[in-house]
């Protein structure tokens, strides 16, 4: 066993200067100091680029590559050039705390028959941060059916298991949900170590790529829904899960689907008898 080895970060970025310098500082000033971070700009940004050579640090590397219009294949591409034994990913506008990466290695190093390890995470936004109870908690391949509770980017993977099942899907199946299926598939094959902390800060703001409960069309509702069905479907063709597992969650979906939808009509409605006064 090395002592202290490498651990590869990679964060992917698209025209985000200056969230990503503030995720940066946070990944260089963690207390475990063996690591190698992996900026990978999703299109040509000289801003980017800027940040990365302002840092001044050897440990922290940049590259570019052609939009892909997602963060599956900067991910990708980070992962291929990682010499690691350990692979972390962060998202650009994403923080951690200092000593998220010492805590997790331990628990790896610790627990053989765990391949990832993942952590809980603060939101915050302009002027505040907060939980969401119902977004914490340990994942297994059932509970992760139903509910996500693994931030992306507080995973840490062993390099080996990476190799073998490998990274993250870029098809037009999972869509913007490329890391619920990374999760989905290496649930089925490995134990997730959940580190009961708050070792992340997860942006909740403006400029936030994904879309929050209370700005959501019925369109993003759509494509969620699409995605998730995209997400169990390359999860069950693997035949390492039998199908008989997602009906209940499928089910679930389809139910909160409906819900969501019935709410954004009556949100529509109610303001549209405000407007007919």
């Amino acid at each position: 066993m090395l002592k202290d080895p490498l651990i590869s970060i990679v964060v992917p970025t698209h025209n985000r200067p200056v969230f990503l310098k503030k995720t940066l500082v946070s990944i260089i000033q963690q207390t475990y100091k063996n690591l190698e971070v992996l900026v990978v700009s999703n299109g040509s940004n000289e801003h980017n680029r800027k940040v990365v050579e302002d840092l001044q640090d050897p440990r922290v590397c940049y590259f570019e590559q052609e939009n892909s219009g997602g963060p599956a294949s900067p991910r990708n591409n980070g992962i291929k050039r990682a010499k690691g034994k350990y692979i972390a990913f962060c998202d650009d506008d994403d923080l951690w705390m200092p000593e998220k990466l010492q805590l997790q290695l331990e628990a790896l190093e610790h627990n053989h028959d765990h391949g990832l390890c993942f952590t809980k995470m603060l939101r915050f936004d302009e002027k505040d941060q907060w939980t969401l109870p119902h977004e914490e908690g340990q994942a297994t391949l059932h509970s992760l059916l139903y509910t996500n509770t693994v931030p992306i980017s507080s995973v840490i993977i062993r390099r080996d298991l990476l190799s073998k099942f490998g990274g993250f899907n870029e098809s037009r199946l999972v869509g913007f949900s490329e890391d619920y299926e990374f999760l989905l598939r290496f649930a089925s094959v490995t134990r997730f170590y959940y580190l009961d902390k708050y070792l992340i800060k997860y942006w909740s703001g403006v400029n936030r790529v994904t879309a929050t409960d209370s700005n959501r069309t019925m369109k993003d509702c759509l494509d969620q829904l699409g995605n998730i069905l995209g997400c169990f479907w390359l999860t069950a063709r693997s035949k390492r899960v039998s199908y008989l597992v997602f009906i209940k969650p499928l089910l679930f979906h389809i139910k909160n689907f409906i819900k969501s939808i019935t709410y954004i009509l009556f949100q529509k409605f109610s303001l549209l008898k405000l407007k007919t006064r």
